[in-house]
């Protein structure tokens, strides 16, 4: 079964949490190219129009991916924060003194303000972010090895901020999920469709890896009703026997 059957054949939940776990796959992979392509950008842009249609407001779904999402943004920062405070103690003098000039930023409202309102949180990551961009940096994060981090932290605040701000929408200004679901199928084929032939010519591991990890995300929503209905016809089995001793 190819990719854009398996895509056809899963639910309207069941896409969204497709489209958004490949997503994440391809942001926690090592390779920039890959989330720069410009298949995939459209793949975010559709994916964000479609999770605010799939569910209205506030709803559970949407509230657990804006909770996950508001998590691994803390998560990333504290990551990010402890790496470069272990540098500190570098014994390499222009390590330390990068990771010196970097800590300064980062440090800049201390490790922790999950005491403050939502909105101020996101603001200060958004300030941190900002300010790690300036171009006096550019050094030091790159002796630092810190740009995939903060790569990673930034795109985390983005799509935090998207949606978090997207399930705020009101109901009428909704568009209904069966009128984005070709769109968004699409935008999850030619995205497969690039990843593998990127893989097949780049011939790398890094792009093989990521495609197997892609292809995956795509058997994960495929055979969970597989294996649910084993699950039942295995309970349906067991009673039948224990009825019939």
């Amino acid at each position: 079964m190819n990719l854009k059957t398996k895509a056809n054949r899963v639910g309207t939940q069941s896409l969204a949490i497709l489209a958004l776990r490949i997503i994440d796959t391809v942001i926690k992979s090592a390779i920039y190219e890959a989330r720069e392509s410009k298949q995939f950008l459209n793949l975010v842009e559709v994916n964000g129009r479609y999770q605010m249609a799939v569910e209205p407001g506030n709803d559970k779904e949407v509230s657990e991916a804006i909770k996950t999402l508001f998590m691994d943004r803390k998560t990333m920062f504290g990551g990010t924060y402890s790496y470069l405070e272990g540098l500190l103690k570098s014994p390499d003098v222009e390590m330390r003194t990068a990771a010196t000039l970097l800590f300064g930023v980062v440090n800049k409202y201390g490790k922790n303000f999950s005491s403050l309102k939502i909105a101020d949180q996101s603001l200060r990551y958004i300030r941190i972010i900002e300010a790690l961009k300036r171009p006096e940096y550019n050094d030091a994060i790159y002796r630092t090895l810190l740009n995939e981090r903060i790569g990673t932290l930034d795109d985390l605040q983005r799509r935090y901020e998207e949606l978090y701000m997207g399930s705020g929408n009101d109901a009428a200004a909704k568009v209904a999920p069966s009128n984005l679901r070709k769109e968004m199928e699409n935008a999850i084929k030619l995205y497969a469709d690039e990843l593998k032939w990127k893989a097949n010519s780049a011939g790398t591991e890094a792009w093989s890896t990521l495609y197997l990890n892609v292809e995956q995300r795509f058997n994960e929503v495929n055979v969970s009703v597989a294996r649910k209905k084993a699950v039942v016809s295995a309970t349906v089995v067991t009673t039948t026997v224990a009825v019939q001793q």
